[in-house]
Parts: C-alpha cells; sequence; structure tokens
C-alpha cells in the first residue's frame, strides 16, 4: 500500500512538471516570436513589407544593407542613431545611479533603525507601491516644469532620486536579512553610521543591488514614455523608435530600416540579462518582503 501511494505521489509530481515545461515553453515562443518576425522583416527591401501577402513570409532576398542604413536614415528631427544610442546611455546611467543610490540609502535607514512613524512609513511605500496613482502624472509634470526640470538633463535627475519603489523593496529586505552583531561590533570599535553602512552591512548585500541595478537598466533602456513627457529634446532609441514606427508607413523602404534599429537597440540588453540571469533570479528570491 505504501508502494502504491509513492507511485501515485511520483505519477502526479511527473505530470506536475511536464505541465509547467509546457507552459514555459509556450511562454517562451510567444516571448522569441516578435523578435524573429522584426528579424525576417528587417531583411525585406522597398515595399516588400506592405507588398506581401503574410508579414510572416521570408524575403525573397535576404538583405543585410539595412542594418547599415540604420546609422544613415534612422533620424528623429536632426537625431541620428548614434546620437539618440547616446542619449540612452545616459540616461540610464544617471538614471539607474541615482535611483539605486537612494533606494539603498532609504532601505537601510528604514531597515536597521527604529524611529516613530517607521512601520507606517513601510506600510506607506507598500500602498504607493501596489496602487497606481494615475492621476499624479500631470501634477507631477507641472511640478517638475514649474521647477525648470522638463528638457534640462542637469536637473532631471533629481525627479529620479525617489527611491521609494521596487528596489527600496527587495532592498529593505536584503538588509533586514543582514546580522546586527556585524555593526554592533563595528561601533564597539569606533567606527561611525558611513563606515558601518559602506564598509560592514553594504558589501553583503551588493549581489542584491547589482541585480536591482541591472533589473532597472533594462527597464530604463525600453522606456519611451519618461523621455516624450520630460527629455522630448533629447530623445532616446526607444522614443526614437516609437516616433519613427508612424513616420515608416509613409517613407519608402522605412519599415525594415525601423525593424533593422529595433533589432540593433535589442541586442545590449539581451547580452546583459543572458549574462546576469543568475544573478539576478538567485538575489531576488533572498530579497523580498520582511518587515
Amino acid at each position: 500500500m505504501k508502494d502504491l501511494r509513492l507511485t501515485k505521489k511520483d505519477h502526479s509530481q511527473n505530470v506536475t512538471i511536464i505541465l509547467f515545461w509546457i507552459l514555459f515553453f509556450i511562454c517562451a515562443i510567444l516571448n522569441i516570436f516578435p523578435i524573429v518576425w522584426a528579424f525576417i522583416n528587417s531583411m525585406k527591401v522597398g515595399d516588400e513589407f506592405f507588398e506581401a501577402e503574410s508579414t510572416l513570409s521570408l524575403p525573397k532576398h535576404w538583405n543585410f544593407v539595412n542594418y547599415k542604413n540604420v546609422f544613415r536614415d534612422f533620424k528623429y528631427q536632426d537625431w541620428g542613431y548614434l546620437d539618440m544610442l547616446k542619449n540612452s546611455l545616459w540616461i540610464l546611467v544617471v538614471k539607474v545611479f541615482v535611483n539605486v543610490l537612494s533606494s539603498v540609502l532609504l532601505a537601510y535607514a528604514l531597515a536597521k533603525f527604529r524611529f516613530p512613524g517607521d512601520k507606517f512609513l513601510y506600510s506607506v511605500v507598500i500602498f504607493a507601491n501596489t496602487i497606481p496613482i494615475i492621476g499624479a502624472g500631470s501634477s507631477a509634470f507641472r511640478l517638475l516644469s514649474g521647477m525648470g526640470m522638463v528638457n534640462n538633463p542637469f536637473l532631471i535627475w533629481l525627479a529620479w532620486a525617489g527611491g521609494f519603489d521596487f528596489a527600496f523593496i527587495v532592498l529593505y529586505g536584503a538588509f533586514k536579512g543582514v546580522s546586527n552583531s556585524y555593526s554592533e561590533s563595528a561601533r564597539i570599535d569606533g567606527a561611525n553610521e558611513l563606515t558601518v553602512l559602506f564598509r560592514i552591512v553594504f558589501p553583503q548585500v551588493i549581489p542584491c543591488i547589482v541585480a536591482i541595478a541591472i533589473t532597472q537598466a533594462v527597464s530604463v533602456w525600453n522606456d519611451y514614455g519618461t523621455v516624450m513627457i520630460y527629455l522630448r529634446e533629447y530623445p532616446n532609441l526607444a522614443y526614437g523608435l516609437y516616433v519613427f514606427n508612424d513616420a515608416a508607413n509613409f517613407i519608402e523602404n522605412s519599415k525594415p530600416i525601423f525593424f533593422s534599429a529595433a533589432i540593433i537597440s535589442c541586442v545590449p540588453v539581451i547580452i546583459i540579462y543572458a549574462c546576469s540571469q543568475k544573478l539576478i533570479l538567485t538575489n531576488m528570491t533572498t530579497g523580498g518582503l520582511k518587515g
């Protein structure tokens, strides 16, 4: 009887594993399909994209010259592909650095220090990240515009230093998991709070911070909404693709160039995520909600 129960249990586990593999395979196909579709259409020339019976049809001649023409024909106003690439890079570096640094400082203070209202503040942060406040967009734009931050790359970084976002929640859990005995020993030896943070606690959560930075970098690289609203005079690649897609419907041979630019723009984030996938998954599971 015991062996029969074990056999039934093993059978149910095998069925569950098979179902999960099927589900993951379907999800993988759904995520890979748009990239393959864009690559196929990036190889077409002229009006072949519009004239073909199906956009899934293979090109008559595989034309790699579209990838070369991206650097010549892909433009938004006076901004070329390389110019928008530079904007993407500085926006990514500044936004990720400022946001992660502010999240680290706020999460450390809330996780390691007790003060009146700390639990309430943490609850407010969880609520703010759970309930989308859609109506705050117009008021935020008026505030930043009044402070001279719109289309101002020298001040816009102040708007990215909020800190109370998803990165804060994960880092809060990571800091909670660090034993206080290390900090107490350092204080007994005369270390101040900055020394405790950057010499004692910070090294223990570096993998989590790196994982957060990578996930944010992927999000910022694909973000065109922020640039469209606050940095329209400094378009990045994501915003350039957004605008160029509409213009490509009326310009000859622009659709294949659009797809070529999209494929090139995907390469950096795919490489970054593929190289750091294990680091991200490992540290996202060790962080989380602890309070």
